[in-house]
């Protein structure tokens, strides 16, 4: 997905490890009617909060908010007054939003409900904090 973005763009790309989607552990590759087939309640606390709700070995919320915000703000500091793009995974995407605006991570499917492929979400870091400037924007009409 980074290729063509990168591409249009003339930028290069570099994969940053600490950027890879969340491990959902037990319900890895599995969509959430499959896992509701077999174990219902564990979908429903997942839906309730995914933070104190989540699948058997799964990566915690704050590990996972933890590299993903600390990856994002070395590519800013490395990248002085650049915008910078980052291709991600949704998962990933709103725990870090969640994680940078100071909202509970838990409630990451309820407060950023969607991301769309291919959307633009801003963010400005100022100093220690962060900014949202615009979130899920499409970029064809």
């Amino acid at each position: 997905t980074a290729e063509p973005a990168a591409d249009a763009l003339g930028l290069r790309t570099e994969i940053v490890a600490e950027l890879r989607e969340i491990d959902f552990g037990w319900g890895e590759g599995r969509t959430i009617a499959e896992m509701a087939t077999e174990d219902p309640e564990a979908v429903r606390r997942f839906r309730e909060d995914a933070g104190t709700g989540g699948f058997p070995g799964s990566e915690p919320l704050p590990a996972a908010a933890a590299r993903a915000t600390a990856a994002l703000r070395a590519l800013t500091e490395r990248h002085p007054g650049r915008t910078v793009l980052v291709v991600a995974h949704s998962t990933l995407l709103r725990i870090a939003l969640c994680a940078l605006l100071g909202l509970p991570l838990g409630q990451y499917r309820q407060l950023f409900p969607r991301l769309d492929n291919g959307a633009v979400t801003e963010i400005r870091f100022t100093g220690a904090g962060a900014a949202l400037y615009s979130l899920n924007v499409p970029t064809t009409p």
